[in-house]
């Protein structure tokens, strides 16, 4: 059965149907481009080709009429929306395979807390498969769902935007190789040194629900299932709260696989808890738990369960999808692409530290930073500011963080966001030293 949604997770569902529908709906009585719309996000006039397709949009100009501004963050936003909503749902069912196929244990056996080996590996996986840094997002819950740990998890979010094989031969045909090497070289560094702290991080504290926030139960081996059931049937009762004697004497290392699957939590006490964001805590307690209790899933069951952990991400995440689309909007009114040029462009703020700043607050989509970036260099830019620029635009955007917030917990998206931005800064003045 189909979890059906929240009175808010509905509230979410209809706004993005509605955004959608006002988009295709612009598009087609404004006699638009389709194409457009679906490849770029943008509301273009039909008949643009060629680098200016990735950058030309219809005029928004700022004005004191609020309706009216408000009315293009509105329609912005939504063109966003529908380009980005084919590598969500594509992303969901990327994350619910990884959940329902990838057997949590094992990779939890082989990967531990992720070494130096399996962060570089993420983030060679990162460069070679395409995802924009919006999509990614769901594939990001999946990975950290079936077992793989959140250092190499965080160097693949990291590679995948920054470096992708076709963003660097559009950097090496566009920019340049020495741009190209530059951008493969800094998003290396950047991805390792935040992939790095992250499993140290996670080697310390252990428990999943500190880092996340998504409440998917992981595919548990059968004896991990069990204990699970048990476990969790005795925590639903009063006091909720036991120690280790009480809950499970001399079987603590497996109560700990069960806080770093995200199903446990323990408190300062050394007292174990369902935590709240659990699903099988507000299951448990709503008296209609149910976790499988060892039984293989055949593969029509595998398949029927994929969809319904795609729609449970789909439904958990949404919110995050229509808060990110309003600040695209936002931003293409607000910081539209011809006044980003202007401000970074130039030589009085040709610097590395605000072409950092501005990767951040304007909305870039991935491939369409190269052209951008381009724009900049006709104004006046340096090497080391557009490779700063490179970097942080498709992975540090507004609205790629305020989706990224509906995954992580306060404290490792702030880890995230601090060391990319300090990575991307420090690429840049390194680049500019040669």
């Amino acid at each position: 059965m189909f979890r059906k949604p929240s009175k808010k997770e509905w509230i979410y569902l209809t706004s993005i149907i509605i955004l959608y529908s006002i988009a295709l709906i612009y598009v087609i009585t404004n006699n638009l481009s389709i194409t457009s719309l679906y490849k770029y996000g943008l509301l273009q006039p039909k008949g643009i080709i060629g680098e200016e397709a990735r950058l030309k949009e219809i005029e928004t100009p700022l004005s004191w009429n609020i309706p009216k501004v408000l009315w293009f963050i509105i329609i912005k936003g939504a063109g966003v929306l529908v380009e980005l909503f084919q590598y969500w749902v594509i992303g969901m069912l990327i994350a619910a395979f990884l959940v329902v196929f990838v057997p949590w244990d094992k990779v939890k056996k082989k990967m531990g807390y992720g070494g130096l080996g399996s962060i570089f590996l993420a983030s060679i996986a990162g460069a070679i498969i395409p995802i924009c840094s919006c999509g990614i997002v769901p594939v990001l819950a999946g990975m950290v769902q079936a077992g793989i740990p959140i250092g190499p998890t965080m160097a693949f979010l990291i590679a995948a935007p920054m470096l992708n094989i076709p963003a660097v031969f559009m950097t090496a045909g566009i920019l340049g190789w020495k741009l190209a090497i530059g951008r493969i070289l800094g998003t290396f560094f950047i991805a390792l040194s935040v992939g790095s702290v992250c499993s140290y991080w996670q080697r310390k504290e252990r428990f999943l629900r500190r880092f996340i926030k998504l409440s998917i139960i992981p595919n548990l081996s059968p004896e991990l299932q069990q204990f699970a059931f048990k476990v969790a049937m005795a925590l639903s009762k009063e006091p909720y709260k036991l120690p280790t004697e009480k809950l499970a004497f001399g079987e603590e290392e497996k109560l700990y696989l069960l806080g770093e699957a995200g199903i446990l939590d323990r408190d300062k006490n050394g007292l174990w808890f369902l935590p709240q964001t659990s699903s099988v805590a507000v299951d448990v307690k709503s008296a209609c738990f149910v976790l499988p209790t060892g039984e293989k899933l055949n593969w029509r069951e595998r398949f029927i369960k994929l969809f319904q952990t795609a729609w449970d991400f789909f439904l958990q995440l949404n919110y995050y999808l229509l808060l990110a689309v309003i600040i695209a909007g936002a931003i293409k009114v607000i910081i539209p692409t011809n006044m980003v040029i202007n401000l970074v462009g130039g030589k009085s703020l040709n610097s590395v530290l605000v072409s950092a700043f501005i990767a951040v607050l304007a909305y870039v989509c991935t491939y369409v930073e190269v052209p951008t970036a381009l724009a900049l260099i006709h104004k006046g830019m340096g090497g080391g500011a557009t490779l700063a620029y490179l970097l942080g635009g498709p992975g540090l955007s507004l609205p790629s963080i305020a989706m990224l917030s509906g995954v992580f917990k306060p404290k490792l998206l702030i880890l995230y966001v601090g060391l990319s931005f300090i990575g991307c800064v420090i690429a840049g003045y390194v680049f500019n030293m040669f």
